[in-house]
């Protein structure tokens, strides 16, 4: 992490009605933190006159309650102005004003000063700042929560300490300071027992605090306390995780994990000693919240069951490799099935615990390169594109993220779009600047099959299978490239080796039966997905592969493709039917042949599928109108193609990307809401103290109207220039 209170170049204003104190407050916060740049105003208003037209990173002010804009209002401000999340707030306070640190910080403030203001003790305070910062690695809510934490506990606020820590733990799932801090409140809430095995937590997630740990025990429990470092009972939920599978023919591996899990909160483990069993039980459940397994398990090996897994549409769960025999050859597979860590063995809790509770961490708040590219591929190939656009932007804006990586994530954003010659370009750069990247070259590859350049796609299957050989998915595209070449040998050489490596996977099953689709062979594709236990993905894919060849001109051949799918789907399957039917018809009138998508929507009509006959009612009302009154027709926007899957297949041509510059990025990642995390306890720490007299409610009244405005038209709009001077 990092904050900008720790670079030179961070603009700091000062505010203080006294000429002489901002004065003093500007010279010493420029010589303690070696700013460039610190400016004075005398209020809270100015700072928000300033801030309409300019940026700022840090404002150190007063509270100013007298005042009709006092600094909850500014907080405030920031808090809902997605332009000012960047911007951190400190307050100096008396002793007279310190009932409103509940809620300033659950706006969003970083730290507070205690008044009244002098150089010395100014300079002692930003240091003491600045340390707190560098030894949390500038997390700047750990380093928020720090500063409530004191005063939570001066004041003896045992309810809102509990909450505090057990908000900063859904976000740092983990952290052992934050365990330690819960103790006392809950041993004075009278939550002894609890308080006991949180203590008993705090040694097993950090074996550095398990002195500290039994020295609280003693001074709570009396001198004949057991130590606190034993985990016998479970406590809270370290990991966020409700319940995890473990796949390991070790028993007592398996065993110790599970123990572990276990004395970390998890509340359900499941343990399994090969991937057959543990498929099974995946299958007809839920998805986890977490899965452990060996990489060499019998029956199912590790990389096959993980496969399955992703492939049944569970893209979510993090999972963990365990393994001393993953070899260097396996790790472009690794990441290519979208592994969130791999640990070492021989096992043991030292390394397992952190590494694990780490996982955790990135997934509730990623921050290193390599997650958010995972998890921006998994959101994306799972329809959420918004949650995935969010973590686009982060990655993007992140000066440490180089161009290749930059280009193969908007690349990924450009294919779920539809739009492929981008996709195309933006893949190809980021393989030039990587070099053989084996996920610019899957993209590339599926790419070009979207594109019908199947010559071109089969040359990037081939470098990636040489890089990594036991990929089913390219496995199956590959087979299907080899089969629109007309190699047939070839083609079942390859799916015979999807079949070698993992022969009940149903995306083997599913690829053969593109195969026979593709191939013409309707009754073979008939007879195959009657297998199949859900036809979504299939329909989906065939879908996608239609609208792509209606988009580089192949519109005979989309709407073939779509007959051929028609037939092949089973009678029994009639939901499946109306949507390849409904898209066919799209696909007619595009085509200008209005009368056989009529006749196309009427069989929809008899199908039994009630959102898709609404749809195809009301088309094909529109449709006989414009039939009878001999007028050109038009399909609305929002009449797109049906997809079973949730990402479905978007037109680029009504939502055009492109790829965007180093100024959008920053631009777009300031206009961002923000997140849990982005602004110190803001949306972490919520004020519900019933003791609260509501004097910071009342403080928050008549909030004052702001508005952003860019630099360069304030002279014209304000007839003002920026305040300045004290």
């Amino acid at each position: 992490m990092s904050s900008r209170l720790t670079d030179k170049k961070c603009r700091v204003i000062v505010v203080d009605p006294s000429g002489p104190v901002r004065q003093m407050m500007a010279d010493t916060t420029r010589a303690a933190m070696g700013f460039e740049t610190v400016e004075a105003r005398p209020s809270v208003q100015d700072v928000l006159s300033y801030l309409e037209v300019d940026t700022v990173d840090w404002i150190i002010a007063p509270l100013m309650a007298d005042q009709p804009i006092n600094a909850l209002h500014l907080l405030k401000t920031c808090c809902e102005t997605p332009e000012l999340k960047s911007v951190r707030i400190s307050l100096c306070l008396d002793e007279t004003e310190l009932y409103v640190l509940p809620s300033a910080f659950s706006l969003g403030m970083l730290s507070w000063f205690k008044k009244p203001l002098a150089k010395d003790s100014l300079t002692e305070e930003l240091k003491q700042l600045v340390a707190n910062l560098e030894a949390s690695g500038a997390n700047e809510p750990l380093v928020a929560g720090d500063y409530l934490q004191t005063y939570l506990k001066e004041t003896n606020n045992h309810h809102l300490q509990v909450e505090l820590a057990k908000s900063l733990l859904e976000l740092y799932p983990g952290r052992a300071q934050i365990l330690l801090n819960l103790v006392e409140p809950q041993f004075h809430l009278g939550q002894k027992d609890i308080a006991r095995r949180t203590l008993g937590q705090v040694g097993l997630v950090d074996a550095g605090l398990a002195d500290k740990a039994n020295e609280l025990a003693k001074a709570l429990f009396g001198e004949n306390a057991p130590e606190a470092v034993g985990d016998d009972t479970q406590g809270l939920n370290l990991l966020g995780a409700r319940n995890a599978i473990v796949v390991d023919s070790d028993d007592a591996s398996a065993r110790s994990i599970e123990d572990t899990l276990k004395a970390l909160g998890v509340t359900e483990v499941q343990r399994f000693a090969n991937g057959v069993e543990a498929w099974t039980a995946v299958e007809g459940s839920s998805e986890p919240d977490l899965i452990v397994l060996e990489w060499r398990i019998p029956k199912l090996s590790g990389p096959m069951l993980i496969q399955r897994i992703r492939h049944h549409g569970f893209l979510s769960v993090p999972i963990v490799v365990l393994s001393s025999l993953l070899k260097p050859e396996d790790l472009p597979l690794v990441r290519e099935i979208g592994v969130a860590n791999v640990i070492a063995k021989p096992l043991n809790r030292e390394l397992f615990v952190p590494k694990v509770i780490g996982t955790m961490q990135q997934e509730r708040l990623p921050t290193e390169q390599q997650v958010l590219e995972r998890k921006i591929r998994q959101l994306l190939h799972a329809g959420k594109k918004d949650e995935a656009e969010s973590l686009k932007i982060q990655l993007l804006a992140d000066p440490h993220t180089n161009l290749g990586r930059k280009r193969l994530v908007e690349a990924e954003f450009a294919f779920a779009a539809g739009d492929y010659p981008l996709a195309r370009d933006a893949a190809a750069q980021a393989l030039k600047l990587s070099g053989d990247g084996i996920l610019a070259l899957n993209l590339l590859g599926k790419v070009f099959m979207r594109l019908s350049d199947y010559e071109a796609a089969l040359k990037c299957f081939k470098r990636a299978q040489d890089l990594s050989p036991h990929n089913i998915e390219r496995l199956c595209n590959m087979a299907e490239v080899h089969a629109e070449l007309g190699d047939k040998s070839a083609s079942r050489d390859a799916i015979n080796g999807a079949s070698a490596l993992d022969s009940d996977s149903q995306a083997v099953t599913e690829a053969e039966a593109r195969l026979a689709i593709t191939n013409g062979d309707t009754a073979g594709a008939r007879s195959i997905m009657g297998q199949l236990e859900s036809l979504r993905n299939l329909v989906a894919y065939m879908n996608n592969k239609a609208v792509a060849h209606a988009k580089c001109g192949l519109r005979d051949e989309a709407v073939a493709l779509y007959k051929k799918t028609i037939e092949s789907i089973p009678d029994d399957r009639p939901a499946m039917k109306a949507i390849v039917l409904y898209n066919l018809a799209l696909a007619q009138v595009k085509d200008g042949d209005c009368a056989s998508a009529s006749e196309t929507l009427e069989q929809v009509l008899q199908l039994e599928n009630s959102k898709i006959s609404k749809k195809a009612q009301s088309l094909k009302e529109r449709l006989s109108l414009s039939l009878k009154q001999g007028t050109d027709f038009k399909l609305k926007q929002v009449e797109t193609t049906e997809s079973p899957k949730p990402e479905g297949t978007v037109d680029a041509e009504q939502n055009p990307v492109r790829l965007t510059t180093e100024e959008d990025h920053l631009r777009l990642l300031a206009g961002l809401e923000p997140r849990r995390g982005d602004m110190c306890c803001y949306l972490v720490f919520h004020n519900v103290d019933p003791a609260d007299d509501n004097r910071a409610a009342k403080l928050l009244a008549d909030m004052p109207r702001f508005c952003r405005r860019d630099a360069i038209e304030r002279e014209e709009s304000l007839g003002v220039d920026r305040p300045t001077g004290t």
